[in-house]
């Protein structure tokens, strides 16, 4: 990392558990419910819908829960994004909803719940999810944690984020599903933001604006997609190259279309305070802060 870059590019950090609280002080760039699950090990469905489980696998799921699953789901996402939301005092506490993908759920209690898919990368993930009326119980418990978190807590303060909103129909689709459980695009202050991490989201990234209130923009999942890469994959880590022309293309698509409204926009990415090139780039762009890992990769 450069010595101007780093005076000049504010780091803030993807909040992915508890542990890194206490390290982190107020540069919280992204809770990442996802992580916080993860760290519970609960699958998501499992909390919701945990009579459908098999009965040893009910019975551990019991035990652990005091024998109410959704209820201990649900109060101990609560009680991390209150912990995180008081940490950033005044500042906004981004906070993205469920977009993992069925296999990175695997490990979690109750899994196999969730079908497993030929490619699931591409599969369910995020707003497709959300929308399952067979599973809409597991994102009402995701909404009713950051409810108490926002109303019972007081932390206005949080601030949605969006995952794998891949076409303006489920654009519209999510700000309703978020209407239902009450939380209200603009009510109380509520803002929601879209994750781009799909090239859709980068090329109409000023249509997309009509229904979010900002955007982060998520450098390495573009690159992913973009590049058609399984980073999971050893043998293809020579191709996967984040500077790529028309991966920047692409960031900076997101980030005009963001500017040209007065909206605000993140960037994040693994290997930000390891590249100069990127730090120096979205310095030119206006951007003065950037989110990244708490363990940078030093893969460039």
């Amino acid at each position: 990392m450069t010595n101007s870059a780093q005076s000049d590019l504010q780091v803030l950090t993807l909040l992915q558990s508890s542990a890194q609280l206490p390290a982190v002080g107020k540069d919280i760039g992204l809770f990442s419910l996802d992580d916080f699950i993860q760290e519970l090990s609960i699958h998501p469905y499992a909390a919701a819908y945990s009579t459908l489980l098999p009965a040893p696998t009910q019975h551990a799921l019991l035990s652990q829960c005091d024998n109410n699953p959704a209820e201990y789901f649900v109060s101990m996402l609560t009680a991390q994004l209150v912990n995180a939301a008081q940490q950033v005092g005044d500042m906004p506490l981004y906070v993205r909803m469920t977009g993992a993908d069925s296999q990175a759920r695997q490990s979690l209690l109750g899994a196999e719940l969730e079908a497993a898919e030929v490619n699931p990368l591409l599969g369910q993930r995020g707003v497709s999810r959300y929308a399952d009326a067979r599973f809409r119980h597991s994102f009402e418990l995701e909404c009713e944690a950051i409810k108490r978190a926002r109303n019972d807590a007081g932390m206005k303060n949080i601030e949605l984020v969006i995952p794998f909103a891949r076409t303006f129909s489920e654009a519209a689709t999510v700000i309703d599903l978020l209407a239902e459980q009450g939380l209200c695009r603009g009510a109380q202050g509520l803002k929601v933001h879209l994750q781009v991490a799909l090239p859709a989201n980068a090329l109409l990234a000023d249509k997309f604006l009509q229904y979010f209130d900002g955007l982060v923009i998520d450098i390495d999942q573009i690159a992913q997609f973009t590049l058609g890469l399984d980073l999971a994959h050893p043998a293809l880590d020579y191709l996967y190259d984040r500077q790529n022309d028309a991966v920047i293309a692409l960031v900076k698509q997101a980030l005009d279309a963001a500017m040209a409204v007065d909206k605000p926009c993140r960037v994040m990415s693994q290997f930000i305070q390891s590249s100069p090139n990127w730090q120096a780039w979205l310095q030119e762009q206006g951007i003065t802060r950037v989110i990244t890992y708490a363990a940078s990769s030093d893969a460039e």
